[in-house]
């Protein structure tokens, strides 16, 4: 499992769907947590962690253009694990190392060697978000 500690910015809940914009060092983030019962009282600053299974990271290479994908960050390959299926990918983002399982065939398609640079993708709903802890008033 990934895991990034961010602060959080906002929340915005409607019809059982709930999101949540978090700032991991200055990047933007954003969790969408579906069937969400009443909105958290957490506060807006508050540490939280972020998490998503290594096989909920798209990798990209040379990707333009706009996306319905909110977690979009560049990172940088450190290492490279071929299976015969599957391929697990080491990133290197900011100070957070981040794990991505992706086909071997995408792996191959993308000719992913140690030092590219790469985009990451994760859907907001693939997003999970805890609370960490509050600041008092």
């Amino acid at each position: 499992m990934n895991e990034l500690p961010g602060q959080l910015l906002a929340l915005e809940q409607e019809h059982g769907v709930l999101l949540a914009d978090v700032a991991v060092d200055g990047a933007p983030f954003t969790a969408l947590l579906l069937h969400a019962g009443a909105q958290p009282q957490w506060p807006l600053g508050a540490a939280v962690r972020l998490s998503f299974k290594e096989t909920e990271i798209a990798l990209a290479k040379n990707l333009r253009g706009e996306l319905s994908f909110r977690n979009r960050h560049p990172a940088t390959v450190t290492g490279i694990g071929h299976g015969k299926l599957l391929t697990a990918v080491q990133l290197q983002f900011g100070p957070h190392a981040l794990t991505s399982v992706i086909t071997s065939g995408s792996a191959r398609r993308l000719q992913l060697q140690v030092g590219d640079q790469v985009e990451w993708l994760v859907k907001a709903n693939e997003m999970q978000i805890e609370l960490l802890a509050t600041t008092s008033p």
